[in-house]
C-alpha cells in the first residue's frame, strides 16, 4: 500500500548534506537594492525574492511539494542569523557536510560584503562597552551556551543559529503561530485587509508610519507565497505535459490545480489543506524549532469533509501524511561546530501535537490523533516530532497507540500533561478556554496558537554557577571575578548557611542571564522583524506591529531561563549534607581540596560522594533538596523583568547542552569527575544513579513542583523485553497516565537494548533506521556524536 513512501524515503535518507548559499546570494542582492529601506521593508522584500528566485523542483512519488534549500537535502545557509566563517565550513566538511570550492569561495566574498548586523549583530558591542564587563565575564565563564571566546562571538561570527552566545533566540521562533489564518480565510482575504488598514492610516504620528511599513511587507510576505504556489503550479502542468505514466501525469495535474487554489483559497480538500499547510511552513523557515501546532485539530475538519463526500480513504489520507513527514526531513538545518554539540543529531523541533482537550473541556482525540501516528509508525523518521496531550479523558487506546510508536523504536511520541501545562497558563492570568487550547513549541515549550510568543531561552548551566559559588566567585578558567564572592566554602558553619550563599550567587548569576535576555530582545526587536510570522499571530493584522514590539498578546512569555544540571546541584547539596554536616564524616576543606584535585587520590573518599542519596530512588532525603532547588529557581526568574513589559518564564529542557555544560564544570560533590555529562532534562536522575526501578523515578519527579515550568523533561530507557505482551504495553500506558495525572509534566522513552546501541556506535551501517530520543527530538542514533551515543548507551536500563 505504501510503496510510494518507501521509495521516497530511500531519497531523504542520506549520509552526506550539501551546504547550500542560494539563499545567502539572494539575500545579499536584496540588501544591495534596499540599503535605504527600513528593517521591516527589507525583510518583506526578502521573502518575496525567495519565492521568486529560489529554485524549485518535484521530485518522483511526490504527492505533497515544496523545497526547503536550493539542492535536494540541502543545508541552505541564511546570513540573517551569523555568518560562517572559512573555520566554521571547514568544520563541516570533516562532519561529512559538501560544499563545492565554488560555493566556498563565493561565500567568503559574499561575507565582506555582508554587514553582519543581524539579531546577534550588536550584543557584542553593548557587552564591551559595559565598564564592569559584569554581563561578558559571565559569558565567557560558560553560565550560558555556548561560552563566549572574544568579541567576534556577538558580532553574528561563528555559525549563526544560535552560535553566538545565544541558547534559543527569537530568530529560532518558540512561537506558534496560528496556521487557520490561512486555512480558513486564504491568503487574498489577508492581503485585503492589510490593505484596508494601511489605507486607513494617517501620519499624525511615528507609529503610523511604522504600521505603513509593516502592512507594505506583510503583503508582500503574503504574495510571496502566492508567488511560490504559483511557480510550483507552472512546475507540476510542465511536467504533466510531458508525463507518459497515466497514473502520475494525472497526479502532477492535481499538484498543479492544488496549487493554482491555495493559498489564496480557503482549501478545499485534505490534500489541499496539508499542501497549504507545508506552503506556510517553508515560508516561515528556517526555524529549526518552528512548531506544527494541534495538527489534529485544525486538519480534521478538512479531513472529515473529504471522508464523508467520499473523496478520500483513510488509507489515502495516511499517505499524504507520510509524505508530509518525509518533506520535513527534507528541511535540513545545522550551526557551528560549538553548538553542535549542544544540538547533536541534527537537532530539529518540528513538534506536531495531538490529543488533550478542546477548549470547552471536552475530549479532542479524533481519527487523525491516530493516523499522524499510524504515519510516524510507516516512514520510522525522526521528525516530524509527534507530542500526545494526556488528560485524564484520554481515550486508552489512544495511550496504547502511542506506546506501541515507542515499543517500535520510535522514540516518540513524547507525553505531556494536560493538566501540568493548563494549570501554568491559568496561575498567570490566561482564560482556561485559551489555556486548553496550549501547544508545544521547541522541545517542549507551552505556548498559545497565535496568542504568546517565546524569545531566548539561554541554557544556562546550574553547576557553573555552583563552580563560581565553590570559588567564591572567581572562573577558575581565567581566574577573573565573574560571579560575587559569597564567601570561603570550606567555613560555612552549617547547611543553611550554605545553601543561603548558594542561593545568592544562583540569583546574582540568573538575573545576569534575564539583562542578556533583554540585549538580544532589544537587538531583535531593533533588526530583525518578521512581517509573516506577526501577521499570523493573534490580531497580527490589526496591530500593524512586529510580533516582537507588541505589549498586547494574552500570553507574554516574552523570555526565559532554562536550567541545565540542578540535579547534580541537588545531589551534591545531599551529599554536602549528609557527609559534612549530618555525619561529619569529611570537612568542607576536605571535599574542596579532593574537587580541586578531580578526586585523583582520593578514591576512597568520592566512593562515598558517589554512594550519598540520588535524585530518582524515592528517597526523600535528597529529593526535598532538589525540589527545593527548583522552587528556588521557579519562585526567582519570574520575578525578571523584560523590555516587552512581559514575563520571564522558567523552563526545563537540555537538548544535548547537558554534554557540552559539563565539559565546562569541574568535579562536583555528587561524585562526578570534571568535564564528564550533566544529568540531562529536569526530571532525569544522572545516568546510572536510579538503581530503584521506574516507579521510583516517577515518584522522585512527583516530589518538584512542576506546574510553575513552562516545560521539564524526563527520559526513561526499557529495555525491548520489557513491552513484550499486550498487558506489558498496558501497564506503561497506565504508568504514563498516573504520572501525567498526579504532578508530572512530561516523560518520553527510548525502548532499545543496550547491546543493539553498542553494535550500532560499531557498525553504523548496519543501523542507519535506529532512531532514538535524546532531549526534546528524536535523531538517528548513527547521526550523533560519540559523546552523545555514549550518554543514551549509559542511561539506566529499566524493566516493568
Amino acid at each position: 500500500m505504501y510503496e510510494r513512501i518507501e521509495r521516497i524515503k530511500k531519497r531523504v535518507i542520506v549520509d552526506h548534506y550539501p551546504i547550500c548559499i542560494e539563499k545567502y546570494r539572494i539575500t545579499a542582492d536584496v540588501l544591495e537594492h534596499s540599503k535605504h529601506d527600513p528593517a521591516m521593508v527589507q525583510r518583506g522584500k526578502m521573502l518575496k525574492a525567495y519565492a521568486e528566485r529560489m529554485p524549485i523542483a518535484i521530485a518522483d512519488d511526490e504527492l505533497i511539494v515544496g523545497l526547503g534549500a536550493s539542492k535536494p537535502m540541502g543545508l541552505e545557509i541564511d546570513p540573517n542569523y551569523g555568518i560562517w566563517t572559512q573555520d566554521e565550513i571547514d568544520s563541516l566538511i570533516e562532519d561529512g557536510y559538501i560544499m563545492d570550492e565554488q560555493d566556498q569561495k563565493d561565500l567568503q566574498e559574499l561575507n565582506k560584503n555582508h554587514d553582519p548586523a543581524t539579531q546577534i549583530g550588536m550584543q557584542g558591542d553593548i557587552f564591551y562597552e559595559q565598564e564592569d564587563e559584569r554581563i561578558l565575564k559571565l559569558l565567557k565563564a560558560g553560565l550560558v551556551l555556548p561560552p563566549w571566546k572574544d568579541k567576534s562571538e556577538g558580532r553574528g561570527v561563528g555559525g549563526g543559529y544560535a552560535q553566538s552566545g545565544l541558547g534559543l533566540g527569537p530568530s529560532l521562533v518558540l512561537l506558534l503561530v496560528d496556521y487557520t489564518k490561512i486555512l480558513e480565510n486564504g491568503t487574498l482575504a489577508l492581503i485585503e485587509q492589510a490593505k484596508e488598514c494601511q489605507k486607513e492610516l494617517r501620519f499624525t504620528d511615528a507609529e503610523s508610519i511604522d504600521k505603513f511599513r509593516y502592512y507594505r511587507a506583510v503583503v508582500m510576505a503574503f504574495e510571496a507565497i502566492n508567488t511560490l504556489a504559483d511557480r510550483y503550479s507552472a512546475l507540476a502542468f510542465e511536467m504533466a505535459e510531458k508525463e507518459t505514466d497515466p497514473v502520475r501525469k494525472e497526479e502532477l495535474k492535481t499538484i498543479g490545480e492544488t496549487c493554482s487554489w491555495i493559498p489564496r483559497h480557503k482549501p478545499r480538500t485534505f490534500r489541499e489543506a496539508i499542501q497549504c499547510f507545508w506552503f506556510q511552513f517553508l515560508m516561515l523557515s528556517p526555524s529549526t524549532t518552528l512548531p506544527g501546532g494541534r495538527f489534529d485539530q485544525y486538519m480534521y475538519p478538512f479531513y472529515k469533509a473529504d471522508l464523508e463526500a467520499g473523496r478520500i480513504t483513510k488509507e489515502e489520507a495516511i499517505e499524504l501524511l507520510c509524505c508530509m513527514r518525509l518533506k520535513d526531513m527534507e528541511l535540513n538545518r545545522t550551526s557551528g561546530k560549538n553548538n553542535r554539540k549542544k544540538n547533536a543529531g541534527f537537532a530539529k523541533w518540528h513538534n506536531f501535537i495531538i490529543g488533550g482537550v478542546k477548549t470547552d473541556g471536552t475530549d479532542a482525540t479524533n481519527d487523525l490523533s491516530y493516523m499522524l501516528l499510524d504515519a510516524a509508525l510507516i516512514t520510522k523518521t525522526p521528525h516530524h516530532t509527534i507530542t500526545l496531550r494526556v488528560a485524564p479523558s484520554t481515550p486508552k487506546e489512544l495511550l496504547l497507540k502511542g506506546v506501541e510508536c515507542i515499543k517500535a523504536g520510535l522514540s516518540m511520541p513524547a507525553f505531556v500533561s494536560d493538566e501540568s501545562y493548563t494549570e501554568f497558563f491559568t496561575m498567570h492570568g490566561v482564560s482556561l478556554e485559551d489555556a486548553r487550547d496550549f501547544a508545544i513549541t521547541g522541545c517542549l515549550d507551552a505556548n498559545l496558537p497565535g496568542k504568546s510568543r517565546t524569545g531566548p531561552v539561554p541554557m544556562t548551566i546550574m553547576t557553573v554557577i555552583f563552580d563560581l559559588f565553590r570559588h567564591n566567585g572567581i572562573n577558575v578558567k581565567n581566574g577573573e571575578l565573574a560571579g560575587i564572592q559569597t564567601g570561603d566554602f570550606t567555613q560555612f558553619k552549617d547547611f543553611e548557611e550554605l545553601f543561603a550563599a548558594w542561593e545568592k550567587q544562583f540569583k546574582y548569576c540568573v538575573g545576569i542571564v534575564g539583562e542578556r535576555n533583554n540585549v538580544e530582545l532589544k537587538v531583535t526587536q531593533e533588526v530583525l522583524p518578521d512581517p509573516l510570522r506577526s501577521a499570523l499571530m493573534y490580531n497580527g493584522i490589526e496591530s500593524g506591529k512586529d510580533i516582537w514590539c507588541r505589549h498586547d498578546i494574552p500570553f507574554d512569555n516574552t523570555a526565559s531561563v532554562c536550567t541545565i544540571g540542578m540535579v547534580n546541584v541537588g545531589d551534591s547539596l545531599a551529599a554536602i549534607k549528609k557527609l559534612c554536616f549530618d555525619e561529619k564524616k569529611y570537612t568542607l576543606k576536605e571535599l574542596y581540596d579532593a574537587l580541586e584535585a578531580d578526586w585523583v587520590g582520593y578514591e576512597d573518599m568520592r566512593k562515598d560522594f558517589l554512594d550519598a542519596p540520588k535524585f530518582g530512588n524515592n528517597d526523600p532525603y535528597v529529593d526535598e533538596i532538589v525540589a527545593r532547588c527548583y522552587k528556588m529557581f521557579t519562585d526567582f526568574v519570574p520575578t525578571l523583568t523584560t523590555v516587552t513589559g512581559g514575563i520571564t518564564v522558567p523552563c526545563g529542557i537540555s537538548i544535548t547542552s547537558h554534554q557540552p555544560g559539563g565539559l565546562l564544570t569541574g568535579a562536583t560533590p555528587d561524585g562526578r569527575k570534571a568535564g564528564t555529562l550533566l544529568a540531562d532534562g529536569t526530571m532525569s536522575p544522572m545516568q546510572g544513579m536510579d538503581t530503584h526501578g521506574p516507579l521510583a523515578v516517577l515518584q522522585s519527579a512527583m516530589k518538584v513542583d512542576q506546574d510553575p515550568f513552562q516545560a521539564t523533561l524526563l527520559n526513561m530507557k526499557f529495555h525491548p523485553s520489557a513491552l513484550k505482551t499486550e498487558a506489558d504495553m498496558e501497564k506503561l500506558a497506565s504508568m504514563i497516565r498516573t504520572y501525567l495525572t498526579n504532578g508530572g509534566k512530561h516523560v518520553q522513552f527510548n525502548v532499545v537494548a543496550k547491546e543493539t546501541l553498542i553494535d550500532a556506535k560499531e557498525n553504523p551501517a548496519a543501523h542507519r533506521d535506529l532512531v532514538v530520543r535524546i532531549a526534546g527530538y528524536s535523531a538517528y542514533f548513527v547521526q550523533l556524536n560519540e559523546s552523545m551515543q555514549e550518554e543514551v548507551i549509559n542511561r539506566t536500563e529499566h524493566t516493568l
